[in-house]
């Protein structure tokens, strides 16, 4: 095989590492189609030879793209297409973070081996004595099924509804905001050394096992808009469901007038069209004077996360409304987004980039917490990440990519803020909600906090509130890839339609 040599040994050193998987199958039938020759009777041998070679790298390339832990090459296409292609300074940087130096290193020693010894050792059998290495080791594999467990859960889902309409306010008027952030996970927080951060620790309420389920924003915005119903599947996200499962309807039907704005344009996978026709919200109020503090990685503007906040809030203040539900999208984390000054960012470290946007979000969103308490309303502010950034990556995924919605992308830090007169509890006391929680345990919430006001004199303590919160099993998924954990193991169904328990290694 020649050189043909060093592309499946460096392969078998990256099954065995876990960056990659392996078929067997086709590739012993790619081996075959090598080391057949061009019969010597056909006209122009040399013609076929070279053609053979040109379609040996277009299907190297297609099995390698197979192998890998990437999405199927058709999604990854569509996606661009649809999305559209980012700046190329991103494009840079995001290549620049998908290959590790180590593993580089080991490579292009494998390939000075097989360049020096090719042409006094026969490196043929030797990749076929490895090759078969491979249905062993797989043989040894925990691959199991996990579809029943599956089936199950979903089925216990769709039976669990938030009933709203046993609501029966009689308490004190309070707003209520959700800030949606986009590209925030604990482990990118454990990245960057903010686990501690004092914005969390001014939360009443924190949850610590919350799994944002998916790892895209779109699906995120929809699974927190129907909240009011258990967790679902991602396809039947884009099918209606049952009315009293879309939270602004909810709120709308207990006297809200709601809102809908977002730092950016909303153009991007057509978030704002999708997300307000997907989770029934209102039209958007987009951003149009407020400073412009950074720029996504396809060029589009981002606007200061204080000031959008600032401006809806003078809108609300001005509407002469009894109560008030906003839900705020923001990208300011998300992966390629840069300071509007900085035109060399893509040559900065990129920990210290997504450090500075946190430090920056966290103040602007305390500012708005701050600014909502000094007006004297009451206000209940969730703070809900959308998913991680996977600023770090694993061994499955590098960093940025979140087709595999890995545990490091979704478990989220979730916080619950109240604001206002009338409350009575031990502002310094947190309450921390370590139990495996979802979208539900925020309905249940939002259902005790308008059943029994929080803001009154015999409001329940927040340690009772929580001591029926409905929990959630671990259960993540996309478009065509799910995670799901069972006791302390994770499983993936990914591309190749089979389970595969995932070693420690590999989320690592």
């Amino acid at each position: 095989m020649g050189i043909w040599s060093f592309y499946f040994l460096a392969k078998l050193y990256l099954y065995f590492r876990g960056y990659i998987q392996f078929d067997f199958f086709l590739n012993f039938l790619f081996v075959i189609y090598l080391v057949v020759p061009v019969p010597s009777s056909w006209h122009s041998v040399r013609s076929w030879t070279a053609g053979k070679q040109v379609l040996g790298v277009v299907l190297a390339i297609l099995l390698l793209w197979r192998d890998s832990w990437l999405p199927p090459l058709w999604n990854s296409f569509l996606f661009v297409w649809q999305g559209g292609m980012p700046q190329k300074e991103y494009v840079y940087r995001f290549v620049q973070g998908f290959f590790s130096l180590r593993e580089v290193t080991v490579l292009l020693i494998i390939l000075a081996v097989v360049l020096m010894i090719r042409n006094r050792v026969r490196l043929t059998p030797v990749v076929m004595l490895l090759l078969f290495i491979v249905p062993l080791q797989q043989m040894g594999e925990n691959k199991g099924t996990m579809d029943n467990e599956v089936d199950r859960f979903y089925k216990t889902e769709k039976a669990r509804v938030v009933g709203m309409e046993s609501v029966h306010t009689t308490g004190s008027d309070f707003d209520i905001v959700f800030l949606h952030v986009c590209s925030l996970s604990w482990d990118d927080l454990k990245g960057i050394g903010d686990e501690g951060d004092r914005f969390l620790k001014q939360m009443d309420y924190l949850f610590t096992d919350f799994n944002s389920v998916t790892s895209y924003s779109n699906p995120s915005a929809i699974r927190l808009l129907r909240s009011d119903c258990g967790q679902s599947r991602h396809d039947d996200l884009y099918n209606d469901a049952a009315r009293n499962c879309y939270l602004f309807d909810v709120l709308r039907d207990q006297g809200y007038q709601t809102y809908f704005t977002l730092n950016h344009d909303g153009a991007y996978g057509n978030f704002a069209g999708q997300v307000r026709a997907e989770g029934h919200l209102d039209k958007p109020i987009l951003p149009t004077d407020e400073p412009i503090r950074a720029y996504d990685f396809d060029g589009s503007a981002i606007y200061d996360d204080y000031a959008v906040l600032e401006n809806w809030w003078k809108v609300r203040q001005t509407s002469g409304v009894r109560k008030a539900a906003l839900y705020y999208n923001t990208i300011s984390l998300h992966d390629g987004a840069h300071w509007a000054d900085d035109r060399v960012w893509w040559k900065k470290d990129r920990m210290v980039q997504y450090r500075e946007s946190v430090q920056k979000l966290f103040e602007s969103l305390t500012r708005f917490i701050n600014l909502a308490a000094s007006s004297g309303r009451r206000v209940v502010i969730f703070f809900v990440p959308e998913h991680g950034m996977a600023l770090r990556g694993t061994m499955l995924q590098a960093p940025g990519l979140r087709d595999i919605p890995l545990p490091q992308i979704t478990m989220i830090p979730v916080g619950i803020k109240l604001v206002g007169p009338g409350l009575t509890r031990d502002a310094s006391r947190q309450i921390v909600v370590r139990r495996p929680a979802s979208y539900l345990a925020l309905a249940y919430l939002i259902h005790s906090f308008l059943d029994q006001d929080p803001f009154a004199s015999s409001s329940p303590s927040p340690a009772a509130r929580i001591s029926d919160l409905p929990q959630t099993a671990f259960v993540s998924e996309n478009q065509g890839v799910r995670i799901v954990k069972e006791g302390s193991d994770y499983f993936l169904y990914g591309k190749d339609k089979k389970w595969i328990m995932l070693s420690p290694r590999m989320l690592m």
